[in-house]
């Protein structure tokens, strides 16, 4: 692995380019593992005889281009998947601290309805009478409360531990 990163990090486009620029960074390398695998790959590309060396070189930075490209397009396809985006109430936000305020809820939308659509998750700050209404909600269907703190002075006591840290 590391002499295919030493490799592609030094590719030029013939084999006496990628060798010398190689060679020039030997002296200056302090780890001397580090040091063993650049001259181990070094008197193995001088083994490989040209044009075979130059498409070696090209084929193995293209393969590493790749996977690099690869990588970050697995990145963004996980991150497109991630949780929804917590909407509503700030985590400290001026709700939090109302006299009358007596729950924090987390929620989804389980269908498209007053709240928000399919999918979307918000954060409250509710009133006994607010909590009421979104225990309604999640009767009929609309909603699904993830979690639930009760609320006294700002101060928040929740019902279980939550499994994951909010977003």
């Amino acid at each position: 692995m590391a002499d295919f990163l030493d490799i592609n990090q030094y590719a030029a486009p013939t084999k006496a380019e990628t060798l010398a620029g190689m060679k020039e960074i030997v002296p200056v390398i302090k780890d001397l593992l580090t040091k063993a695998i650049v001259e181990n790959a070094i008197r193995k590309l001088e083994k490989i005889p040209e044009p075979e060396c130059s498409q070696f070189v090209t084929a193995t930075k293209a393969r590493f281009l790749a996977e690099r490209d690869n990588s970050i397009r697995r990145r963004l396809a996980a991150a497109k998947i991630q949780e929804p985006i917590m909407q509503g109430h700030d985590l400290s936000g001026k709700e939090r601290f109302r006299p009358e305020t007596r729950h924090m809820i987390t929620l989804e939308v389980q269908k498209d309805c007053f709240v928000g659509f399919k999918g979307e998750r918000f954060r409250f700050y509710l009133s006994d009478e607010g909590y009421r209404n979104a225990k309604r909600s999640e009767q009929e269907g609309e909603i699904k409360i993830k979690s639930h703190a009760a609320v006294v002075a700002g101060k928040l006591y929740p019902d279980k531990k939550p499994k994951q840290q909010e977003r």
